[in-house]
């Protein structure tokens, strides 16, 4: 991976800054993509500069056509290409079906599905002119096993795994490889919102593995499915999650 670049959305905190990390210590020049909260930036800038230098951060809302075409000028002036993308960034917000406010569940379509759809579109130029490219979309389990109070979030999830693999079937003949991983539940700042000690307890209690999933767990799948050990995986949806479909 030494010497190659990347895009990360969502690059400055959770699962995101997880995967910048280790791209980071892989010798990867990384793109550092948030859409807001320049304080996590900030602190994320502190982390990252302790394994390298080499990254740049870049503000972009994801659901921001304009912000997000902005964003490639940049990156296509810095290096005239791109090796790696990873769809990361993401949202939710729990609500019954009911209860639901049409202009926030359309938000986090927006975020989550046709982010990755906006931000797919303007990488592939770069990405044609890469010897070995890839993408890796985020997803959820919640896209392939559904749950209450989350119809925005599911949706949004099992749109992108269906994305994923249409981009894997338009993208092959530029040789450029599409997958998708699905995260169960994961701790980070924001899977952790709304769930006491007892029900994370519960969690790991009915996973196999008896644990939930870590930010590395992620982001070595991750890795793996951008390198060339992965030459072969195209189009795919990986869970990393325990086993917790299995059980």
């Amino acid at each position: 991976m030494n010497g190659k670049i990347a895009l990360v959305t969502g690059g400055t905190s959770g699962i995101g800054k997880e995967i910048v990390k280790q791209l980071l210590s892989n010798g990867v020049f990384v793109f550092v993509n948030f859409g807001h909260h320049d304080h996590l930036m900030y602190e994320a800038k502190k982390e990252l500069k302790e394994i390298s230098n080499s990254f740049q951060c870049i503000k972009a809302d994801v659901s921001n056509e304009e912000e997000v075409f902005a964003m490639f000028v940049k990156i296509k002036e810095t290096f005239g290409k791109l090796d790696y993308l990873v769809n990361n960034a993401g949202m939710n917000v729990d609500n019954f079906i009911e209860d639901l406010d049409i202009d926030g569940f359309r938000k986090i379509l927006d975020v989550n599905l046709v982010g990755k759809v906006i931000v797919t579109k303007f990488a592939l130029p770069l990405l044609k002119k890469s010897e070995s490219p890839s993408i890796v979309n985020i997803a959820s389990r919640l896209g392939t096993k559904p749950c209450v109070e989350a119809s925005a979030y599911c949706a949004s999830e099992a749109g992108v795994i269906n994305f994923t693999k249409t981009s894997a079937l338009e993208f092959s003949k530029y040789k450029i490889r599409v997958n998708v991983v699905s995260p169960g539940l994961t701790n980070t700042p924001l899977a952790m919102m709304g769930w006491t000690k007892e029900e994370i307890e519960e969690q790991k209690d009915n996973n196999p593995l008896y644990r939930i999933g870590e930010p590395i767990d992620i982001a070595n799948t991750v890795l793996f499915l951008l390198s060339d050990k992965a030459s072969y995986i195209n189009g795919e949806n990986i869970n990393v999650n325990g086993g917790s479909l299995l059980k």
